[in-house]
């Protein structure tokens, strides 16, 4: 199957939400053939090589490519809304978080899209979902799927006491806001429930390569229960990014029975 064409959009409105993080509206006659999309789902914000956002698509071996989860999208307005966190690495901030808190409605960038990553398992007795800031519009999305009678955790790890944000959800899953540990920390404080639980994690790199550990070795959970990956890498940009995490994920596979 083809690979869709990059689309234009056009800046509706940019606000910030929480203190670390902007959400964009984006509209355009080029989100008119935007197919539905379902929890997960993500496109690639498209910058050039100096970190300029890109108005129209171009060479690709001439991009930069930014990805972000699309928290929600609305085909008969059409619009498509994202949110973006905006803090800093190491006081850099990358070409993507500076062009979220600049933006300006009437400014247009090249995306393309959607993606899609794999969901929970089916046939499960509990759920834990848990991420950080970057995968916040990923889990609020899974959370809303849920069925009335799921249970479980979702476990979000903030930067921020007031990033939090109001999340559908069934009465029988607890939401833990933390800001003050590390998530593996934070996971491993769990009061662990009884029956298989289907696992949806993202998060950055290194907290990610030690929650999959304790989940394999500590909790023993089942390999095909389990979602897990890393949206980022402290010091790393996205490509670099990209690269350690094939190399990791090809390591990995190899320790599966």
């Amino acid at each position: 199957m083809a690979k869709p064409q990059p689309r234009q959009a056009t800046v509706t409105k940019s606000i910030r939400i929480t203190p670390t993080m902007q959400r964009i509206y984006l509209g355009g006659d080029d989100l008119r053939t935007f197919p539905s999309v379902s929890a997960g789902a993500y496109v690639k914000l498209m910058f050039d090589l100096n970190g300029n956002p890109l108005p129209h698509p171009t060479e690709m071996s001439k991009v930069a490519m930014r990805t972000y989860t699309v928290a929600s999208f609305d085909a008969t307005k059409p619009e498509m809304v994202i949110d973006m966190v905006v803090h800093a690495d190491n006081g850099i901030t990358g070409p993507a978080s500076a062009w979220a808190v600049s933006t300006q409605p009437g400014d247009t960038i090249t995306l393309a899209g959607p993606g899609t990553s794999k969901g929970l398992n089916d046939h499960y007795d509990w759920v834990l979902l848990a991420g950080d800031m970057t995968a916040l519009p990923s889990i609020r999305n899974h959370l809303a799927e849920l069925p009335s009678n799921a249970k479980g955790y979702a476990v979000i790890q903030i930067e921020d006491e007031n990033d939090k944000v109001a999340l559908s959800k069934p009465e029988g899953v607890f939401v833990i806001w933390e800001h003050t540990q590390s998530l593996p920390m934070c996971l491993a404080e769990l009061d662990w429930l009884d029956g298989t639980p289907s696992i949806w994690v993202a998060c950055e790199f290194s907290d990610m390569r030690a929650i999959r550990t304790w989940l394999k070795d500590d909790k023993e959970v089942a390999h095909e229960h389990i979602y897990i990956s890393s949206y980022w890498k402290k010091g790393r940009s996205e490509d670099q990014h990209k690269i350690d995490k094939k190399q990791d994920s090809d390591a990995f596979a190899k320790t599966l029975n």
